[in-house]
């Protein structure tokens, strides 16, 4: 069977074995992206809330290496970036961690699980549709986090005026750098793949 999507390789008689170089370097590699990256889109007005910088290491992480490292990236990005330059506050940083976890661990489940509905199961690689499906699906899901977590958060921390409205709206401020990650991400993880820059391949098992 083609297994179109596996983080984990295993020897011949099924047992697991850890995770590859290639892995444990891309998922270093995009860590330290997640740090990077806010910090050049600060230097632009608004640019951070626009964008998404951080989003996009997590989304990354998952698509190309696998739920596990989506979600060590995912999880691990606010906590370095909050450690390293300030950025997030510690009320953005704890429902941060949650959203981009959640992105990182869902959008690299689905895209396997929407490969294999979607595609014959002789077919090898996975096409543009699961990856967008996919990457829909772990924005809606990881925003639902992070709103309920800014809710339960923000009482604990003395906020309580309007928490719901704010926080809503500042998932509003996101939709553009929403729209352009689902624009740009699945063509940039296809070339990424195609070009043959990820170890995740296709796999016989």
């Amino acid at each position: 069977m083609i297994e179109p999507h596996r983080l984990v390789s295993t020897s011949a008689n099924g047992s697991r074995m850890k995770m590859s170089t290639t892995t444990i370097t891309g998922t270093a590699l995009l860590l330290a992206l997640g740090v990077v990256l806010p910090v050049v889109f600060h230097m632009m007005p608004f640019g951070g809330r626009i964008f998404l910088p951080m989003h996009i290491p997590a989304f990354l992480a998952g698509l190309i290496l696998g739920p596990v490292s989506g979600f060590i990236v995912g999880v691990g990005s606010p906590i370095m970036s909050g450690l390293i330059t300030g950025r997030p506050s510690v009320f953005y940083m704890v429902p941060m961690i949650f959203e981009l976890g959640t992105y990182g661990l869902v959008v690299g489940l689905l895209r396997p699980w929407f490969a294999r509905v979607m595609r014959p199961a002789e077919a090898t690689g996975i096409g543009y549709a699961p990856t967008l499906l996919a990457l829909i699906a772990a924005m809606v899901i990881g925003r639902a986090v992070w709103l309920v977590v800014v809710v339960w958060l923000a009482p604990l921390l003395g906020i309580n005026a309007r928490t719901p409205v704010l926080a809503l709206g500042a998932l509003g401020a996101g939709w553009i750098g929403m729209a352009i990650h689902i624009a740009v991400l699945p063509t940039l993880v296809r070339a990424i793949e195609r070009a043959h820059i990820s170890r995740r391949g296709p796999t016989v098992s």
